[in-house]
């Protein structure tokens, strides 16, 4: 494969990705919506509020789903802070959501340097991460930059960068673009509620 077939492959990959994590935004937009439009709020009150109003549960969430791999996406704890001001004002709390999740992805590349030559990570039959490990031998480093603008599960990507022996300064750089992704989405949504 040529350079500028690679570099086509690539761009290509990145923007499909981009588009899905705009899709799923607004996938979540609309059920905000709904939510707000067809529930009052003593009923959604009734269904959240125990942790809804519970900042230390919702960050703690938070750090669990971005530790382990993005369970749930980072946009709904966005919304959460948009919503409550719970940790602060809006753009001071996304950029905490956002080194938290730089923070638990250089975590996860720490284990993946650790357990480099310790594990059959690489070897796993997980279908799951499967995918993602034959994306990293197709896309090695880039991969971390697309994980972390796009719905890719980026911690898995740091764990895996670390497994196949990315470079720390490489991975620290390329993945500084997780925070950039945060205020961007964040300040899409601030537009969209506005």
């Amino acid at each position: 494969m040529t350079d500028k077939q690679l570099k086509a492959k690539r761009t290509s990959f990145l923007i499909k990705n981009l588009l899905k994590g705009f899709l799923y935004l607004a996938i979540l937009l609309g059920l905000f919506f709904i939510l707000k439009q067809y529930y009052s709020e003593q009923e959604r009150q009734e269904w959240f509020g125990a942790i809804y109003n519970n900042p230390h549960l919702v960050m703690s969430i938070f750090v669990a789903s971005e530790i382990l791999f993005g369970v749930i996406p980072p946009e709904v704890f966005m919304l959460w802070s948009l919503e409550t001001g719970w940790i602060g004002s809006y753009f001071i709390s996304i950029g905490m959501l956002s080194v938290i999740s730089y923070a638990a992805g250089y975590f996860n590349f720490r284990i993946g340097l650790f357990i480099n030559h310790r594990s059959n990570v690489l070897k796993t039959r997980n279908r799951f991460i499967q995918k993602y490990i034959v994306l990293f031998k197709e896309y090695g480093a880039f991969l971390v930059i697309v994980a972390a603008i796009s719905p890719i599960p980026f911690s898995l990507i740091a764990l895996l960068g670390g497994t196949a022996g990315l470079s720390k300064r490489k991975y620290l750089l390329f993945s500084l673009l997780r925070i950039v992704r945060f205020f961007v989405y964040a300040y899409v949504l601030w537009l969209i509620q506005g």
